[in-house]
């Protein structure tokens, strides 16, 4: 009886999955990702004045998930900070 031979998974199948996975442990974690379109001059300001601030570096600037992570993170403390402003 011959065996038959599983194929290799397609890597963008794999990177699918994978996508899938790290969403769903986000979302389990009470997470969620939302996409914001920003003109590129506002972007631009933001990281300069992060990294002036000391809050990127010059390296991480560059790292388009590292900007994402510090400007979501600015985003939380701007809206905690003026939340009892807004009621």
């Amino acid at each position: 009886m011959r065996m038959l031979k599983k194929p290799d998974v397609p890597s963008k199948i794999l990177a699918r999955r994978e996508r899938v996975r790290r969403s769903r442990q986000r979302r389990k974690a009470g997470g969620r990702t939302w996409r914001l379109d920003l003109p590129d001059e506002t972007t631009e300001v933001m990281i300069d004045d992060l990294v002036h601030a000391g809050r990127l570096t010059e390296v991480e600037a560059l790292d388009a998930r590292r900007v994402a992570d510090e400007l979501a993170r600015q985003l939380m403390l701007l809206w905690s900070n003026h939340r009892s402003e807004i009621r």
